[in-house]
């Protein structure tokens, strides 16, 4: 009976991770000063893709994923080559994009559970932490995130929303407040808990018949009466249908769509997903064209599940990946477009990257991170640089490429000095306003050095010094890949407390060699000086983090029923949106 209460259980946990810019202009640590005020406030469109590789876009390389649109705004606009995720994984990434700060400063990180898992987990990203979608509406701005949330939902109740977007800044929400999982697609249903826990279906047969054997030796000992042989083995069935029955239903849980507080579609229907993303964003569009807003369209592709609407469908040449990355650029054109028609094309920031790189153990549906080693969940260059493309005709250069160290934690101070608005003074801000690299009045980034945690712990950091063009990165830790790959296969993504430590660290130049092919020696001056700047800086960079509480813990990452949304009363929660595709 014990056995069967723990498969339970387990099966449970498995189913449910200062700077003050006076108004006008923005000073940097170089004594740069832009000046903005000349122009006005633009319109902000913020794109994410979401485990997207840097290798996956034509402008980066790929001639044959067709992502037109993409590459339409690099051409108008500015290429960053060298463009950097905070973590590897999306929920942690996401923290640090919308707030402009590590995520270990926010508590969204962990070292066992790396992500929010399921609808129906306790954490999420704090309320007192502030997003982009904040500090822009100080200055007036309608705010909107469509698509992907996945930084919690309730806290105390199913219907609290202490975590929901329109708690963070954002007026309008529409989307998915986890994410695009597997297990949405209804061909691969329940495939996250028997990827991680494949004989689960006879674990829990096993467990109860074992446990009514049990009880048969104990009535046969006289032990028990007939009775309550009878009622506990009819209890025990019971258990072990309800078992089967959460493990199969797990994509009515996980896939939520929402509009503002209320469920809308449960489960989400995948195929015309994309559609519906992007008709919401571009009604947003229309609505605000005679304010200023920020759009963040954040799209569920390309991770899985990679489900497209039927004209996407097997029209690349890289299967359902390629479909629904071309999907995608579909979208982009069509935000693009609409720009265009209302006349804001010129008076739109408009950005688009990935939350980090795609997940190797995927293999062909997992991504092409180019040829730089490594994946999602990996603080290599596979798994944190990630295509960065943007467009602002007001200010911007069209076919500028920038090869220094930039950030997704970069955007935020950014948009304050586009906005003329003020970033939050009472905290640390570790992101940096680019504008001045963007526009071409700075040559060098103005990140020194770049802190590479995986969960809780430093595993590298970048360094770029003041003067020349190099860029140096030292790895105090690396993956402990699966022999003759760059991922880790038996456990489906690397783990943070299996990595490989390394004293001293391994440093490479990144600006000879960025696929980190020949680690300098340790006896060379050039590293000995380089490793003991690098050393002295995270003394520094750990005396400013401040212990907070640890929103991926186990207990906050354990599902809760009582916490899950849904769209009617119990056992009747399935609805559907109507829609019809154009």
């Amino acid at each position: 009976m014990w056995v069967a209460y723990y498969n339970c259980w387990q099966t449970f946990v498995v189913l449910q991770l200062m700077f003050t810019f006076p108004g006008g202009e923005a000073k940097q640590s170089t004594g740069t000063t832009i000046k903005v005020n000349d122009v006005q406030r633009p319109n902000i469109v913020l794109l994410m893709a979401d485990d997207l590789g840097i290798g996956d876009i034509g402008c980066f390389g790929n001639d044959t994923l067709r992502t037109p649109n993409i590459d339409s705004i690099a051409a108008e606009g500015v290429k960053l080559s060298h463009h950097l995720a905070a973590e590897s994984m999306c929920t942690p990434s996401r923290a640090a994009f919308l707030t402009g700060r590590y995520p270990v400063r926010s508590g969204m990180v962990s070292d066992k559970f790396r992500a929010l898992l399921y609808p129906s987990n306790s954490g999420g990203l704090p309320r007192n932490e502030t997003t982009f979608a904040d500090v822009v509406k100080t200055v007036n701005y309608s705010t909107a995130l469509i698509g992907k949330w996945h930084q919690g939902l309730n806290l105390n109740s199913w219907n609290d929303h202490h975590y929901h977007p329109l708690n963070q800044g954002f007026d309008y929400f529409y989307g998915l407040p986890n994410g695009n999982m597997r297990d949405c697609d209804p061909s691969d249903e329940s495939e996250t808990v028997i990827r991680r826990l494949p004989y689960i279906y006879r674990h829990i047969m096993l467990s109860t018949l074992l446990a009514v054997t049990t009880l048969l030796v104990l009535r046969e000992m006289s032990l028990i009466s007939w009775k309550l042989l009878f009622y506990l083995s009819v209890s025990m069935v019971i258990v072990a249908g309800v078992l089967l029955g959460l493990v199969r239903s797990i994509r009515i849980f996980n896939c939520v769509l929402m509009k503002d507080f209320d469920v809308i579609e449960q489960p989400v229907q995948l195929e015309t997903l994309t559609s519906r993303l992007t008709r919401e964003a571009i009604t947003f569009i229309k609505e605000n064209k005679k304010r200023p807003f920020l759009l963040f369209l954040a799209y569920t592709h390309p991770h899985t599940a990679l489900v497209t609407s039927d004209k996407f469908k097997g029209q690349s040449q890289h299967g359902r990946y390629g479909d629904c990355v071309e999907e995608m650029d579909w979208s982009v054109g069509e935000i693009l477009k609409t720009l265009k028609e209302t006349g804001l094309s010129d008076d739109t920031f408009v950005y688009f990257t990935s939350d980090h790189g795609g997940e190797v153990e995927l293999g062909v549906e997992g991504g092409w991170n180019g040829n730089f080693k490594g994946g999602k969940g990996q603080s290599t260059e596979g798994g944190i640089r990630v295509p960065a493309v943007v467009r602002y005709p007001r200010l911007l250069k069209p076919g500028t490429v920038i090869n220094e160290p930039t950030s997704l934690m970069d955007i935020l101070p950014t948009l304050s000095v586009l906005t003329e608005a003020s970033p939050p003074s009472d905290r640390v801000v570790d992101g940096r306003n680019i504008l001045p690299l963007l526009t071409g009045k700075e040559k060098v980034s103005p990140h020194k050095f770049l802190f590479h945690y995986c969960g809780k712990n430093i595993h590298a950091v970048r360094y770029r010094p003041r003067f020349g063009n190099t860029t140096y990165k030292a790895y105090f830790a690396t993956p402990k890949w699966t022999p003759g790959t760059y991922g880790c296969f038996e456990t489906y993504i690397c783990l943070c407390t299996k990595a490989i430590r390394h004293d001293p660290p391994l440093l490479y130049n990144l600006s000879l060699d960025p696929n980190e092919d020949k680690p300098l020696n340790t006896s060379d001056v050039k590293y000995i000086d380089i490793v003991k700047r690098i050393k002295d800086e995270i003394d520094v960079h750990r005396r400013t983090i401040v212990p907070v509480e640890d929103q991926l813990s186990t207990e906050r990452v354990l599902p809760k029923p009582w916490l899950q949304p849904f769209c009617g009363i119990p056992p009747l929660i399935m609805c559907k949106e109507q829609f019809v595709e154009s």
